[in-house]
Formats: structure tokens, sequence, C-alpha cells
């Protein structure tokens, strides 16, 4: 045996080692392979966006296109393993492998995280502008200086009103876009003056905060925010927030503002909002933060953790419309019984294989069966280590590649039997086969990686089908694994019979007839 040969046979032996004990144990942070939703179960949600009126063609694509990148960035910091988040038309498809609770996952893709900062409206003798002050003198803002909305909040800061001026009109809204009339209006505010229980921020007009030149202050601004314990002798959560460099420039000039306003007041705090309900407003009790300030409110370390994922993912740059359009939980009892049925379907067939390689090559075809070994540990073990999610059709893509890993040991071992009827040595006869069978192998497995790249295409785009995408990807790996190990793997398990008395009975690298 050659020391090439030799080097090359540890080489292989290292390989399979590796893929062996990444199989068996944690290796890179991956545990296990990761199964997708068909076989682990999980939430499945289709959602239409809602485009403000005009958008254009090139807009959609590109808030698109920002949509899918925020709601990805959410969900990852969930560790949710694989989400698959992709685009159908004018829709979004999610899927959460793993995910069992449909309330949670629905509310963790559908907020926008639209984090703005607002102040106290303030009357011409300097007090807090109230719903009844609107309603007593409903011709025009207070502040005469600020345009933007106006939001009213309830004993539990939510909101309840939406006050914006078109065409010199002031129109009411709720959440929903719907107007409210006088009476409504009435009814709301009586109600939730019942209800409240000592709640300042109720019913008081907040507008957005702005800096010196009129930038208002919202998330957008921000450079990081992390959830942290509040204090080490109190417990409780914040969030720790960081400006950017405009953000903390525009914060400054209103902390500077508010500062000189009446100390332990209303008109001293600033509203925290987060897509309309106000989640904290705190007093400014300094005139400079330099870029860093705390959202602080009643909150739990989830609520804290979710609301710092919300502000460092961003918002959605339009709302999705609710409920979904398709929502599914999917049963993992449902995936466990496909996960065994598929582990029997991929043992039955490796068996089958190498039965029927042995019967009709006899050596060859028994070194071909234990270069499947090598190939199935090696497919899996990259599969794993990608790592790829592993759907029912993904499965079936492997199945039918274990088929295919010895289509090449078929036309090498074809070409051999021509050699050894010539009257070659076994050595040259397994040179030959390999080198007269190469152009044929390379052909056919081209033809599958164009097929399995237009299936992944297909699947990514066009059809937008994640099992296409996952039949194509595994077949891809396991023809491309096949095509090493059919050349260089049985090319050297081989290369050492020929020194070997194996190498005077050629009858036995015949096939069976041959």
């Amino acid at each position: 045996m050659s020391r090439r040969n030799t080097l090359l046979l540890i080489i292989i032996l290292a390989i399979f080692a590796f893929a062996v004990v990444s199989l068996v144990q944690p290796l890179f942070g991956r545990d296990e392979l990761r199964l997708g939703l068909d076989l682990v179960g999980g939430v499945h949600l289709v959602y239409q966006a809602q485009f403000e009126e005009g958008a254009t063609a090139q807009e959609k694509t590109a808030a698109m296109s920002r949509a899918l990148d925020t709601i990805r960035k959410r969900i990852d910091k969930y560790g949710v393993t694989e989400p698959i988040i992709q685009q159908e038309g004018e829709r979004i498809l999610v899927q959460l492998p793993g995910f069992t609770d449909m309330e949670a996952a629905k509310k963790l893709v559908e907020q926008t995280g639209f984090l703005e900062f607002r102040e106290v409206e303030l009357s011409d003798q300097g007090r807090p502008v109230t719903l009844d002050d609107y309603l007593a003198n409903a011709t025009d803002f207070f502040n005469k200086n600020e345009r933007g909305n106006r939001i009213f909040v309830d004993d539990r800061n939510n909101p309840v009103a939406l006050l914006t001026k078109k065409d010199s009109t002031l129109i009411f809204t709720n959440e929903a876009g719907d107007t409210l009339t006088t009476e409504q209006l009435k009814q709301i505010a009586e109600q939730v003056k019942k209800q409240t229980t000592g709640s300042g921020a109720a019913l008081v007009s907040w507008i957005p905060a702005r800096g010196d030149d009129g930038t208002e202050l919202t998330g957008g601004l921000l450079d990081e925010a992390m959830p942290e314990v509040a204090s080490q002798t109190t417990g409780g959560y914040q969030v720790h927030i960081t400006w950017g460099k405009e953000g903390g420039a525009i914060f400054d000039q209103i902390a500077r503002r508010l500062y000189t306003r009446p100390r332990d007041s209303l008109q001293r705090s600033i509203g925290i909002f987060l897509d309309n309900v106000l989640i904290s407003y705190p007093q400014i009790l300094e005139a400079s933060y330099q870029g860093e300030g705390v959202i602080t409110g009643n909150f739990t370390r989830a609520e804290v953790e979710n609301l710092a994922n919300l502000l460092t993912s961003g918002a959605l740059p339009m709302p999705l419309q609710k409920p979904p359009l398709f929502e599914e939980k999917i049963s993992a009892t449902l995936g466990a019984n496909f996960i065994d049925n598929s582990i029997k379907a991929g043992i039955i067939g490796i068996i089958l294989v190498m039965l029927f390689m042995i019967a009709y090559y006899r050596i060859p075809g028994l070194l071909a069966s234990l270069a499947l070994v090598f190939y199935g540990a090696v497919v899996m073990a990259i599969f794993k280590l990608i790592p790829v999610t592993l759907t029912l059709a993904g499965i079936g893509g492997f199945i039918v590649s274990i088929g295919m890993a010895v289509d090449a040991n078929v036309l090498i071992f074809e070409r051999m039997k021509e050699e050894l009827r010539t009257g070659q040595t076994l050595g040259s006869a397994i040179e030959a086969g390999f080198k007269r069978a190469w152009t044929a192998i390379w052909d056919s497995n081209m033809t599958t990686f164009i097929v399995c790249a237009i299936l992944y295409w297909l699947g990514s785009s066009v059809v937008a089908s994640a099992p296409v995408m996952g039949f194509a990807l595994t077949l891809f790996i396991g023809v491309a694994v096949s095509m090493f190990t059919a050349i260089t793997v049985t090319r050297a398990f081989l290369r050492l019979t020929v020194g070997s008395g194996l190498a005077h009975k050629t009858s036995l690298f015949r096939p069976m007839g041959g």
C-alpha cells in the first residue's frame, strides 16, 4: 500500500471520527439536529401587510424587506430553532418550530415596536391640557406650534383616543382608526374617571417631544437597549437605553426645557410610548443625561426583555392586518410519528442498498457499503453543524440521496468489470475504472446540482415553499458528499486490497454473472 493511500485513509478515518463525535455530543454550540415545523410542531402564521395608500411597488418591496429583517431579529433573540420568515407577495409567512404559545407568537410578530417620547401639552396658563378641555373647545390645538397628533390614555395607560387635525378640523379616532363622536368621547372620559385610581397621566394630552430644531425624539435615534435589574436591594427591572449622537443631543435639549418646569409635577414628565401605549412617564430630574437613560415601570423580567428586544430590532415599517389571515398550531405528537417513520425508512433504505451492493458486486460492494456508512455519518454531521433544518421533505431528499450515493460506484464497478475481462490486473482495473467513469459521474451529478439549485430558488422566491427548499438542500448536500465518498473513500478502500491475497481472486471483484 502506497504512502499516499495510507495518508488518505488516515484523513478519512479522522473525518469519520469527527462526524461520529459531532453526532453523539455537542460541538460548536450544536446540541442536536434541527427539526422543522412538520416534525417538532410549532406555530404557523400568515399576515397581510397594510401599506399606505398610493405606495409604489418599489416602496412596498423595500418595506417588506425591512419587515422581514425586523421580525427575524425579534425572533432570533428568543432562540427559536431555525424559524421560517419569508414573503409571499404582500403577505408574510412565519413558521416557529417548537414555539408552543400561539398568543405570544402573534404578539411577537404583530407589534410594530414604534417607540416615541412625548410631553404633556400645556395651556396658555401653563397647566396640563386634558380631554375635557378639547371637548369644551374643540376648534384648534391649545399648543398651536405643535401640529403632531395628541394621545389620550386611560387609567391603565392604554390609548383611548387620538387627536389629529385635517383641513383645519380636529378629528378624534380610536386605535382602529374609527372616528369618535363627542358623545362617545364623553362616555369614554366618564368611564375612565370612574376607574381611575390616581394615574395622573389618564386623559391628559400627550404631544411629541422635539428638540430645538423640531426633530421628534423616537426609538429610531436609539443606539442600544438592554434589560437590567433596577436595584440590587429593591429588585425590579428596567431597560437601560443608550442614544446615538443625534438622539443624545435631542434628549438633552428636551430635558433642559422640561427641567425648568415645576418639580414633582406632570408637566416635568417625559412620556415613553410604545405603539401608542404609555409604558412609563418618569420625571426629568437632571438637565443633561449625556446620551444615556433608563425606561422604568412596574415591569417583570420577561416584559423588560421583550421591550428591549422590540427597541433593538426596530419598528415594523408598516402595520400587519390583525388577526392573521391564517394561524395554526401544529402538534409535536404528529411530528414524533413522522420522525420515527423517517428513521425507519432511512435505516431500511441503507440496509437494502448495502445488501444489493454486497450480493451483486461482492468485495467492491462490501467496500462501497462501508463507504456508505462513512457517507451517512458525514452527511448527518453536516446537517447538524451547518445547521440544516430537517423537514419531512428534507428527510425525503436525504433518503433519495442514499440511493444516489452508490450510483457512482455502480458506474465505476461496471468499468472495472470491463477492464478485468481484458486481462488487466486488479490495480490497473481499479485505476482505469475510476478514470473512465469520472466523466459520466461528473455529468450526472452536475445535472442534479443544477436541479437542486432551481428547486431551492423556486422554493425561496416563486412558490415560497420551505419543504421544496428543504428537499433541494438536503439532496444537494447528499450528492456532494456522495461524490467524495465514491471517488475518494471507495477508491482508498479498493487500493487496500491490491497488495493482499484477494488481488489474485479477481472473480470476487466482478459482479454476479460478470
